[in-house]
C-alpha cells in the first residue's frame, strides 16, 4: 500500500483535515491534552501494555519494545511528541507516531489492540485534582479550627436578616463553617469514588473478542474497580457532573464565609482585620487597605457555579453514547473550576493565618442592640407565670420604649422592665435588677445557652473536640486514597522494568 502522508487512522476518509476544521478543533484539543493528558497517557499506555502482555495477548519481547519507547517519551517529555501534524488528527494518534518512529508499526500498532477511545484520563485528571482539593480542605478546616479555639470566648452580635439576633462567640460561628466545610469534604470524597472508576477496556462501546483484564488495567492505575457496562463508560459523564456539584456547593459556603468577613473588615463594623501581606492599596487613595483576596474568592465561587450550569447543560440534550460533548466538552470546564476552586480555598486558608478579631468591639456592640433579649424573655418566664409568648410580648414592649427614650440594651434598668410589664399585662412582674442585668449581659448570656451545639464552654469543647476528630478522619481518608495511587504506581514501574528490562 503506497504511503497515506502519515495518516494513522484516516483510511476511510479520502481529503485530509482542512485549515479551519485543524485551526478551531484538531489544533486546540491537541493543545488541550497535550497539556493536561501526557502523564495520564503515557501510565495508561503502560497499564494496558503490562495487561495485554500478562494475558498473553501479545508476546512478552512486544511488549518490553512498547514499554522501552513509552519510556523513552517519557524522558523526552512534552518536546518529544513535535509539532503538531493534521495528519495524525489527535493527541492519542500523535504519541502513537512516536512509538512507530521508535519501534515500527509492527510492534507500535499492538498498543490498540482491544483499546478504548476516549480513555479515562479526564477521570484521573479530575482525581488529581480532587485530591488537591481536599487537602487544602483539610487545611482551611484546620485553620478555622485553630482560630475557633483561639476566639471561644470572644463574644460577638450574631445577626439574622443582616439585623443583631442573638449573643454567641466567634469561636462558636466558625466552628460552624468547619463543620459545613466537613459535609463538603464528604461530598468531595463520594465524588472522588465517582470519579475513580476505569474505562479502559470498553472498546468503543461493546467491549473487545481479546481476553483482556480489565481489572488489572484499574489496579495499576490506581483505580478502586471499573465502570462495569461498557456504554456506560463511553456515555457518561455524571462523575463530572457530580465533581461540578460538590465544588459549586463547596464554592457558595466559602464565599458566603468570605462575604462575613468582607463585611466585618469595614469600618463601619470593625471586628476584623486581616495583614497588609493579603492586603492591596490604591494608586490614588493613600489612606487605602482593601481586603481583595474576598472579593477575588467571591467572584470565583459565582464562576464554579457557572462552570457547574455550564456542564450540566452541555450534557442535558446528548446521546448516550461516546460523543464530542462528554469527551472534550466537560474536561476544560471541570478542569477550570476545579483549579481556580483550589486556588481560592489555598487564599482563603493564607489569609485566616493573618486574622485578628477585635473583641472589645464585638462585645460592646453585643451589649448595645438587644441581641441578648431573648434570654431576658426566657428568665421572665421562668420567674414568672405568664407564657413564654406573654414574656416575648413584655420584652417586644420593652426595646420600643427603650428606643424611644434613646437608651441601649446595656442603659436598661429594672423599672422600664416594669413599665413594659404593666403596659402589656397590666401588672409588675416578680423579678429584680440583678436578674435584668444578668439576662442581658453578653458573656452571661453565652453561659447561659448549654444546649448541645450552643456556645456555652462545655458545648463548644465537645463541637471542637468532634470537628477535630472529624477533621482528622477526612484527612486520613484522602491520605489512604492517595496512598492508593502512589502504590498503584510503584506497581506499574515494577512491572514495566521487568518488561522491558
Amino acid at each position: 500500500m503506497a504511503d497515506n502522508d502519515g495518516r494513522i487512522s484516516r483510511e476511510r476518509l479520502e481529503a485530509p483535515p482542512g485549515p479551519i476544521y485543524t485551526e478551531t478543533i484538531l489544533k486546540p484539543s491537541y493543545d488541550f491534552m497535550l497539556e493536561h493528558y501526557f502523564e495520564g497517557l503515557l501510565e495508561a499506555n503502560k497499564a494496558w501494555t503490562v495487561m495485554l502482555a500478562e494475558t498473553g495477548t501479545i508476546p512478552e519481547a512486544t511488549a518490553g519494545s512498547l514499554l522501552r519507547a513509552v519510556v523513552a517519551l517519557e524522558r523526552e517529555g512534552r518536546a518529544g511528541m513535535g509539532e503538531f501534524n493534521p495528519a495524525y488528527e489527535y493527541f492519542y494518534s500523535t504519541m502513537e507516531h512516536y512509538l512507530t518512529e521508535q519501534v515500527g508499526e509492527a510492534v507500535s500498532g499492538e498498543i490498540n489492540i482491544g483499546r478504548t477511545r476516549p480513555e479515562p484520563l479526564a477521570r484521573m485528571a479530575i482525581r488529581d485534582r480532587l485530591d488537591r482539593l481536599l487537602e487544602h480542605v483539610v487545611e482551611l478546616q484546620s485553620r478555622l479550627l485553630e482560630l475557633a479555639e483561639r476566639e471561644r470566648d470572644t463574644v460577638m452580635p450574631m445577626g439574622t436578616h443582616m439585623q443583631h439576633g442573638q449573643v454567641a462567640t466567634v469561636g462558636h460561628y466558625l466552628l460552624g463553617v468547619v463543620n459545613q466545610l466537613q459535609r463538603d469534604g464528604t461530598r468531595l470524597l463520594a465524588a472522588y469514588h465517582t470519579v475513580n472508576h476505569c474505562t479502559l477496556g470498553c472498546g468503543a462501546l461493546a467491549g473487545s473478542s481479546y481476553p483482556i483484564d480489565r481489572e488489572r488495567v484499574a489496579e495499576l492505575l490506581g483505580f478502586e474497580g471499573i465502570v462495569e457496562n461498557t456504554n456506560d463508560c463511553v456515555g457518561t459523564g455524571d462523575y463530572a457532573l457530580e465533581t461540578a456539584a460538590a465544588v459549586a456547593n463547596l464554592m457558595i459556603g466559602v464565599s458566603r464565609l468570605c462575604q462575613d468577613l468582607y463585611t466585618w473588615h469595614t469600618q463601619e463594623f470593625a471586628y476584623l482585620v486581616i495583614g497588609d501581606d493579603y492586603s492591596g492599596s490604591s494608586s490614588l487613595m493613600p489612606q487605602k487597605k482593601n481586603p481583595y483576596p474576598f472579593e477575588y474568592i467571591r467572584s470565583q465561587a459565582a464562576h464554579a457555579v457557572g462552570q457547574m450550569t455550564g456542564l450540566f447543560t452541555t450534557l442535558h440534550n446528548t446521546n448516550f453514547q461516546d460523543i464530542k460533548d462528554v469527551e472534550e466538552g466537560l474536561p476544560p470546564v471541570s478542569f477550570q473550576q476545579l483549579d481556580e476552586s483550589i486556588q481560592s480555598v489555598r487564599l482563603l486558608a493564607g489569609v485566616l493565618t493573618t486574622a485578628e478579631f477585635d473583641a472589645q468591639a464585638m462585645r460592646r456592640e453585643a451589649a448595645k442592640h438587644f441581641a441578648t433579649a431573648t434570654e431576658l424573655a426566657s428568665v421572665i418566664h421562668r420567674a414568672t407565670e405568664h407564657s413564654y409568648r406573654t414574656a416575648h410580648r413584655i420584652v417586644g414592649h420593652l426595646v420600643l420604649l427603650a428606643l424611644k427614650q434613646g437608651l441601649t440594651a446595656d442603659q436598661v434598668d429594672l423599672e422600664l422592665v416594669q413599665q413594659a410589664s404593666r403596659d402589656v399585662t397590666g401588672a409588675p412582674i416578680a423579678i429584680d435588677e440583678a436578674a435584668v442585668r444578668g439576662a442581658l449581659d453578653p458573656e452571661a448570656f453565652v453561659q447561659a445557652h448549654t444546649v448541645r451545639g450552643g456556645p456555652a464552654p462545655e458545648p463548644m469543647r465537645e463541637g471542637l473536640s468532634s470537628a477535630r476528630a472529624a477533621v482528622r478522619e477526612l484527612a486520613e481518608q484522602k491520605q489512604a486514597l492517595r496512598q492508593r495511587r502512589i502504590g498503584a504506581a510503584d506497581r506499574l514501574a515494577e512491572r514495566v522494568k521487568a518488561l522491558a528490562g
